[in-house]
């Protein structure tokens, strides 16, 4: 029940991406400008460059990782890789949250509670993580793992200006251990 859950979401969010990555579209910088998606990608919106990516890789039922890669002083540097192993507790909330954040618009009204209420409701009725657990995570997101990315100011969510990748694995099915199946793609992941 919960792979296709996560299944849905990489969907809803793969195409959100290839629509905005295939979109001729034109967007405006902050001084008035009009630029296409390519100058967005490498210069951002607003005054000065993107601050960074975030690169998911995706293996249905058995891992999600997360590279996140910053820009200091005009230089990018890759932080140490999240691996979510999804057989466990941990990385099944972790992951649904990342994907759920990833979906919440700059500038959006945002109560923490109601939001981990809806993680709660829609990913975790019929299993037994709390929304303890659920806030946990979410905490330790804001404060620490995606403080460059995301956050909440007052009521609202912050997003900073980044661009996504997001691609999905093929696993092998005879894989039964999920350390394995990360073992077996980390190569590919790295490239």
């Amino acid at each position: 029940m919960l792979d296709q859950l996560l299944f849905r979401i990489k969907h809803e969010l793969r195409a959100t991406i290839e629509k905005a990555q295939e979109s001729k579209q034109l967007f405006t910088h902050q001084s008035g400008r009009r630029l296409m998606l390519s100058e967005v990608i490498e210069q951002g919106t607003l005054d000065g460059p993107v601050i960074g990516a975030i690169a998911v890789f995706y293996s249905k039922g058995k891992f999600m990782t997360v590279d996140r890669i910053v820009n200091t002083e005009n230089k990018f540097k890759k932080m140490r890789r999240i691996i979510y192993y999804l057989d466990s507790r941990a990385g099944q909330i972790g992951s649904t949250l990342l994907l759920e954040l990833l979906k919440i618009k700059d500038g959006e009204k945002f109560s923490k509670a109601q939001f981990v209420q809806y993680i709660d409701k829609e990913f975790f009725n019929e299993f037994t993580v709390s929304s303890g657990e659920i806030n946990e995570a979410l905490s330790r997101m804001f404060r620490k793992t995606m403080k460059p990315f995301f956050g909440v100011n007052g009521r609202f969510f912050e997003k900073n200006n980044y661009t996504v990748f997001f691609k999905e694995m093929n696993g092998r099915q005879d894989v039964t251990f999920q350390k394995d199946s990360y073992e077996r793609n980390k190569q590919s992941i790295d490239m």
